[in-house]
């Protein structure tokens, strides 16, 4: 019995060992290549290289429902209340609806974090959905900036952005294969 554990654990360290060699090798390479190209001219952009296929297993039902959550969040609690007046000076319950619309907001952000990951892992979503969801994710962080700023209010055209951006983002992951609708089945 010692015998075979201490065989499992040379080889499981070999492996490890062997990985490790084959990322840092990898990184040798992905940093003279990209030494190779800014030193060509080419311009070092944060432009993501997409994968020939899938690196995460359901990467298209990951962003799909994560994207979902995140434009549900958007359409509930900051485009409707927007359109509805709820952040305008001496509304009703103005600084709960603009609490509800940062935390809504801070929500958006991570589940576009989580559904922009998704998209990179899966060949056709990342060539088509990392700028329209880059541009989504822009807009609902100024809202957040304004729904927490000093004068602490969202006009409904601020949203409207947003909103574009949200449909921009729509149609995008229609063509990639992966429409969604927003989900706003959340509790109150």
């Amino acid at each position: 019995m010692l015998a075979f554990t201490a065989a499992c654990s040379s080889t499981t360290s070999s492996v490890k060992n062997a990985a490790a060699g084959v990322t840092s090798s990898a990184g040798a390479v992905a940093n003279s290549a990209s030494a190779g190209a800014a030193g060509a001219g080419a311009s070092a952009g944060a432009a993501t290289a997409c994968p020939t296929t899938n690196t995460k297993s359901f990467a298209k039902t990951r962003f799909v429902a994560d994207v979902a959550l995140a434009g549900g969040a958007f359409k509930r609690w900051i485009y409707t209340p927007a359109k509805n007046g709820q952040f305008k000076k001496g509304a009703s319950g103005k600084v709960k609806a603009l609490i509800k619309a940062a935390a809504a907001g801070a929500f958006a952000i991570n589940r576009l974090d989580a559904a922009k990951s998704a998209a990179e892992a899966n060949p056709t979503l990342c060539k088509v959905l990392v700028a329209p969801m880059a541009n989504f994710k822009a807009a609902v962080t100024g809202l957040i900036a304004k729904a927490k700023g000093g004068a602490g209010s969202i006009n409904p055209g601020d949203v409207t952005s947003g909103d574009s951006a949200l449909t921009s983002l729509h149609g995008a992951a229609s063509t990639g294969g992966s429409p969604f609708t927003d989900n706003q089945n959340t509790s109150a």
